[in-house]
């Protein structure tokens, strides 16, 4: 993963961009403008000069950050053991409930302080990527949970095992983070997985809402009540 080529597709910086359009429009001026016997052998040599450079300095910024599709391609390679690593740790290739389906939930973090680029489909993308796959078995839960920076080496593991007598309640909020781009505010809506636990403690994680989400906490609670007898 190239952290720098990721860093300047958040950063969205457009000088380069710029210098490269001002150009580009200086050559096609400078090509349809009148020329006269004594000026127009300099013109046409700054045009084609104007248009070339133009084009090499727009590749050039192109080249020097990441695209969506790197992006998409950085997140892939980052969780493609994700799945694996989890049913190892918590040895689920057994221990699994066949009744009660594991629910993957996954989606950029949205915070106060990050980064926030929209790419070409509407959608909006941060620095941090998270991952949360939740299974049930007989004791409890097994929450496998990964966050990765994009723009350092950084992880966080966030999985844990979360026994049915510790659980209190599951639910969702509907939440937003409100983002500032010069004198424009930008609200991201998204719900939030909460796992409250009986010693005050959340699990929480970040989703787009889907029904998926409301299964997972209605399976939560229900089973919850079934294996504790306490609602």
């Amino acid at each position: 993963m190239d952290y720098k080529k990721n860093l300047r597709y958040f950063e969205n910086k457009k000088l380069l961009l710029y210098c490269s359009a001002g150009l580009l429009v200086l050559g096609i001026i400078l090509w349809i403008l009148p020329r006269s016997a004594d000026n127009g052998f300099v013109m046409y040599i700054l045009s084609v000069l104007s248009i070339v450079t133009g084009g090499a300095v727009f590749g050039i910024s192109m080249t020097l950050r990441s695209n969506d599709k790197k992006i998409d391609e950085n997140i892939s390679d980052a969780f493609k053991l994700f799945e694996e690593e989890t049913l190892q740790k918590f040895d689920l290739y057994e221990r699994q409930l066949p009744y009660l389906e594991s629910v993957l939930i996954e989606s950029y973090k949205y915070f106060d302080g990050s980064y926030l680029r929209r790419d070409k489909e509407g959608r909006y993308r941060t620095e941090i990527y998270s991952k949360t796959h939740v299974y049930f078995v007989e004791e409890g839960i097994c929450i496998g949970s990964k966050e990765i920076s994009l723009i350092k080496d950084e992880q966080t593991d966030r999985s844990e095992q979360i026994p049915y007598g510790q659980i209190e309640r599951a639910y969702l909020t509907d939440d937003q983070t409100v983002y500032k781009k010069g004198s424009k505010t930008v609200p991201v809506g998204y719900q939030t997985l909460h796992i409250k636990k009986t010693d005050g403690t959340e699990f929480t994680a970040q989703s787009h809402s889907s029904q998926m989400l409301d299964t997972l906490v209605s399976d939560i609670n229900h089973t919850k009540e079934r294996k504790t007898g306490t609602n």
